[in-house]
């Protein structure tokens, strides 16, 4: 948290015409007897927690899911996960068989065949959890 300030504290240093009184007051929220809570303290944690949900976004899906078609009856899904998550390490092979019978029964097929499927990591600064595979649709 001090290393997300320090560029606030050269800000101290400035001259000019701006106002003397902070933007947040020195004031305390007394929560219970004894318990109080700095409000810069309560706005600063509000911040974390709004930048850690950005960044998690808890409520974003797990996996992002490319389609490709490769002919009329041949189409290729690429799965990649979030690099920050919570949960979905094991969703791959199911959400791939999920695209695979959704696309089957939207493009009126019957069956279809899986002709490739393979998992792995690819390492960036975060590792980030991959699938591809091809399937084949059959009347």
């Amino acid at each position: 948290m001090t290393l997300l300030l320090a560029p606030l504290a050269a800000c101290s240093n400035v001259k000019g015409d701006y106002p003397s009184t902070p933007i947040i007051p020195n004031a305390a929220i007394n929560v219970a007897d004894g318990l109080t809570i700095a409000l810069e303290d309560l706005v600063m944690g509000g911040a974390v927690i709004g930048v850690l949900y950005y960044v998690v976004d808890p409520l974003a899906p797990n996996w992002t899911v490319t389609t490709l078609r490769l002919s009329d009856d041949r189409y290729r899904f690429d799965l990649r996960m979030k690099r920050i998550h919570m949960g979905g390490e094991g969703e791959a092979y199911q959400l791939f068989q999920s695209r695979a019978e959704d696309l089957m029964r939207g493009q009126g097929y019957s069956a279809y065949t899986i002709a490739r499927y393979q998992e792995g990591q690819e390492s960036n600064w975060i590792s980030e959890r991959v699938a591809s595979g091809d399937i084949v649709l059959k009347r």
